[in-house]
């Protein structure tokens, strides 16, 4: 998932210093407390108010692997001979 697809499932969303804040899905919050970014092909959330993420996922339907914004590509190993 990118960052405006995610951004697009939010309410109240606005810009940031640090990327968007918005409404938490999970929570009946009146104010922005969901802080919404992107860093190493992944998407962060933090609610500000202490809640996990796996709740903040599920209440936007999503799972987990939609917070990876790129293909994650299998680690090779070296094994020695």
């Amino acid at each position: 998932m990118q960052l405006q697809e995610l951004l697009a499932r939010l309410s109240r969303v606005k810009k940031s210093a640090a990327g968007y804040t918005a409404r938490c899905p999970a929570h009946d919050d009146r104010r922005n407390r969901l802080s919404v970014g992107e860093a190493d092909g992944k998407l962060l959330l933090h609610w500000h108010a202490g809640s996990d993420n796996a709740a903040i996922v599920a209440a936007l339907d999503l799972g987990m692997a939609d917070l990876f914004t790129a293909p994650t590509e299998p680690q090779k190993r070296i094994v020695a001979t």
